[in-house]
């Protein structure tokens, strides 16, 4: 398992993330490391698991290489990237998908300018059209009208708490605080406990108040593919359910066997 750290000139440093098998670096929806179209190529460079090799440009130490070895460690310049892997500690473990997908948009944010960052403007309530970004990861927005919240919003139907957005580098996810009315998120309840993630356009409901979320990173990394549509409860109930159990054909011959007979007993009785 190699540990990869990535890093652009002029910004903080983001968490590593642990891989195991092969994998690749650039801007194709399939890599497990994803950096910016404009700047690396679908598939920059392939790593094997001992060697890296290069498919487009590489420098190490500002000198042009095409492949090497990945040893106790190397430091791979793509552009103003720094990418270092490493082998990683043991006892290490894989770094789930929705972790790299969520380092790849913070890697876009810094190429779009101030406005990347994650929002949520309200489409439909008091205070329509206001709208409010993200702070970086980790943080936590608090929703509701009471004082304790960081984003008071007046509406009778909210709870003091109402809810909270939680941006952290896993992704961004949003949580029932135990509210009187709820909170829906495309038209599905939020559940108490770990709540939904949210992605680019999803609509979220409490109270009078509708708001709507916006990830300027994710839109820009999807392209022209669709959002994943969100499944409901009830299609996810019908996902997991076993399937149903196949009819018996038993009754089928049995109804054939009798057929057959009565046929044979007509054709004894003419004959006869």
């Amino acid at each position: 398992m190699l540990r990869v750290e990535v890093t652009e000139e002029g910004q903080p440093a983001l968490p590593p993330i642990d891989l195991d098998g092969p994998f690749t670096i650039g801007s194709d929806l399939t890599s497990r490391v994803r950096t910016p179209s404009d700047r690396t190529r679908p598939t920059h460079v392939r790593v094997d698991g001992t060697h890296w090799h290069a498919v487009g440009p590489v420098t190490i130490g500002g000198n042009a290489r095409d492949s090497g070895p990945i040893g106790a460690g190397v430091v791979l310049e793509i552009g103003t990237y720094r990418v270092r892997i490493t082998p990683a500690p043991d006892g290490a473990v894989a770094t789930p998908p929705r972790r790299t997908e969520s380092l790849a948009r913070e890697l876009v944010r810094s190429m779009l300018g101030t406005d990347a960052a994650p929002s949520l403007t309200i489409e439909r309530g008091p205070a329509a059209g206001a709208r409010r970004m993200l702070a970086p990861p980790e943080s936590t927005l608090v929703i509701g009208r009471g004082d304790e919240a960081n984003w008071i919003l007046a509406d009778e139907d909210l709870s003091r708490t109402h809810a909270e957005i939680h941006r952290g580098w896993d992704g961004i996810r949003i949580a029932d605080l135990g509210s009187k009315n709820g909170t829906k998120v495309d038209g599905e309840p939020v559940e108490d406990g770990e709540g939904l993630m949210l992605s680019d356009g999803a609509m979220i409901e409490l109270g009078k108040i509708v708001l709507r979320f916006r990830d300027p990173a994710e839109k820009h990394l999807r392209g022209n593919a669709p959002a994943p549509a969100r499944k409901s409860a009830r299609q996810r109930a019908a996902s997991e359910a076993p399937p149903p159990p196949r009819a018996s054909a038993a009754p089928f011959y049995a109804a054939v066997a009798i057929a057959l007979l009565a046929i044979a007993a007509l054709v004894w009785i003419v004959s006869s």
